[in-house]
């Protein structure tokens, strides 16, 4: 027997009436009353016979040394009566406990049920004609569907609680905290499930490097039906026609201990990018080929070298590839030693600007200063000036007070640098050179149009040459007077790649050959002295975030644009920088 069956058990004495109950008895019966036990009464005790002795104290029992009182009698009594009387309400309770169980085990099984049908359901709509809009749109809908008649199942989960013992609501309370995390997890993986059992993440069919990226997306907050990455890509040599804008369904991660993926902000569409994708030039891209050499963006996942080597998740750095490309999209795997630190406060787009385009000309006039000598008064003349390399160095040299000459092949760009300051000669050597012969004090060399043999011959005996490849110009997309521009013509003449083995030539000869002149290859030099490359980074981010600088940026356009920003850019009216600047939304 329990405690409760020994102190309330049916009345074994019968004699006794209320007219002989003492004080003790009334207020026992009335306690008893108070606790709704029913009707119960107090098994007879030998340590206390009060109801036979008409309210006086009872009797003694062997081994007591005192009497004891009413009060206590009273108080001994109750203490009984409470003690079965709880132990009534654990057994009612556990009674009660037990069904709840027994009756959520059951919702929950059902729900499963219900969640595997619909599965079922989706998995099958998706292998119908539906395009991939129409996924995402479909699983929204069941996500909806799911939340819904959960929140139904919650609210009644919640009124039967309301209705239970107090000990029983802070069981539940416990199931429906777990109940309620379950959900949050499903609203923030956006409609996407993360128990692997429900498929609805994971495709158990797919391979081993999808199942990361997924895994991945999911532990990012994302579902499977999210556009994760978006990239323009070309398959084989060809124009602008032939560039395709790509979504993906998810990001990619780091094959390689050295690489990083790099969450894009800003990248450029330069005339290298065009060049690139024609497969014609000096650098050589390998196909598939997404362009965009220079980028400006957030480090999302590092490999485990890149990591050892002091690289981390949320720095902001920029990237630079003359040959693989890549930065015309919302996320990008680079190697470790192309990227470099940047300012966080910088403006993206006009960072961009600084990595190739403006690093080209400050490099330009660091190499064609004599004795790292300011520039102030000095005579530089920049061939094909509107170029961005050439509106680089022109906003460079003013800042030291230099005169500056430029060449222009229109009169809309002769207009336009002459508003900047410069003075301005035709396009074609053939109408300047006899008027700056032997004056100038550097000669920067953005054209290559007739391997350096103009630009060297207007270099003072003092002065300095400097070369670059040529490849930022618009020129390569002109007729002119040796010909026609490299796309046009010389590119594909005799199926030789003409334009390569002139840049080459005229490269060897500005090395090897010519006084006075220095070759520069930017690749090359970060290559060889990086750490030289980040302090001047650093020094031009100065400049722009002080005012001091201000990029020349043509427009901003979205990735979608890339292809018609090519086909304006071989017009070669493109005023400064285009800069693609992915969104989120799109």
């Amino acid at each position: 027997q329990t405690n409760a069956d020994r102190v309330f058990s049916k009345p074994a004495v019968t004699g006794s009436s209320k007219t002989n109950q003492t004080n003790a008895d009334r207020v026992l019966t009335k306690i008893i009353k108070e606790l709704k036990i029913g009707e119960l009464a107090v098994h007879e005790m030998k340590s206390d016979e009060v109801s036979e002795f008409d309210g006086k104290s009872a009797p003694v029992l062997p081994g007591n040394t005192s009497e004891e009182s009413e009060d206590d009698q009273v108080a001994r009594r109750v203490d009984a009566v409470v003690a079965a009387a709880e132990e009534i309400r654990k057994k009612k309770n556990a009674e009660k406990s037990a069904s709840w169980s027994v009756r959520r085990k059951k919702e929950r099984e059902t729900e499963a049920t219900e969640g595997r049908d619909e599965e079922e359901d989706a998995v099958s709509s998706r292998a119908s004609k539906q395009d991939e809009v129409e996924k995402v749109h479909s699983s929204n809908k069941s996500v909806k569907s799911k939340k819904s008649l959960k929140s139904v199942r919650k609210s009644q989960s919640l009124e039967k609680i309301l209705d239970t013992p107090e000990e029983l609501k802070k069981e539940d309370s416990r199931s429906l905290s777990t109940f309620e995390t379950s959900d949050d997890t499903f609203d923030m993986n956006n409609g996407s499930h993360t128990d692997l059992e429900d498929g609805d993440t994971v495709d158990m069919n797919t391979s081993e490097e999808e199942d990361t990226r997924t895994l991945r997306s999911m532990r990012n907050g994302k579902g499977k039906n999210t556009i994760m990455n978006k990239d323009v890509i070309i398959h084989v040599p060809g124009g602008p026609e032939s560039l395709v804008v790509r979504k993906m369904y998810y990001s990619p991660v780091p094959k390689e201990p050295e690489e990083v993926i790099i969450e894009v902000e800003a990248s450029t569409v330069t005339v290298r990018d065009c060049l690139l994708c024609r497969g014609i030039g000096v650098d050589k891209a390998k196909f598939p080929f997404t362009p965009g050499c220079e980028l400006v963006g957030t480090i999302t996942d590092v490999g485990k070298f890149a990591q050892h080597e002091g690289w981390r998740i949320g720095d902001r750095v920029v990237a630079f590839d003359h040959s693989k490309g890549g930065g015309n999209a919302k996320c990008v795997k680079v190697h470790m030693k192309n990227i470099f630190m940047i300012s966080i406060t910088i403006d993206a787009a006009e960072a961009a600007c600084l990595v190739d385009v403006y690093m080209s000309a400050y490099k330009a006039l660091q190499l064609g200063r004599k004795d790292g000598l300011p520039l102030t008064g000095k005579k530089i003349l920049v061939t094909d000036g509107f170029s961005p390399i050439g509106q680089a160095v022109v906003a460079l040299a003013k800042l030291e007070g230099a005169n500056i000459y430029a060449t222009t092949s229109d009169s809309n760009e002769h207009e336009y640098m002459s508003s900047l300051g410069v003075k301005c000669f035709p396009f074609s050597p053939s109408k300047w050179l006899h008027k700056v012969a032997g004056l100038m004090d550097i000669v920067i060399d953005n054209t290559c149009v007739d391997s350096y043999e103009s630009s060297w011959e207007a270099v003072s005996s003092e002065g300095m040459l400097v070369c670059t490849t040529g490849m930022n110009s618009s020129y390569n997309f002109r007729r002119d007077e040796f010909g026609e521009g490299c796309v046009g013509g010389c590119a594909d003449a005799f199926g030789v790649n003409v334009l390569k083995y002139r840049s080459k030539w005229a490269a060897m000869k500005a090395k090897y050959l010519m006084s006075n002149t220095k070759f520069l290859d930017l690749t090359e030099s970060i290559t060889s002295d990086p750490k030289a490359y980040q302090q001047q980074l650093k020094y031009l981010c100065f400049l722009v975030e002080s005012g001091a600088l201000v990029p020349k940026i043509a427009e901003r356009i979205q990735i979608e644009e890339v292809p018609d920003a090519h086909r304006y850019l071989e017009t070669g009216k493109s005023n400064g920088t285009i800069v693609c600047v992915p969104s989120d939304k799109s």
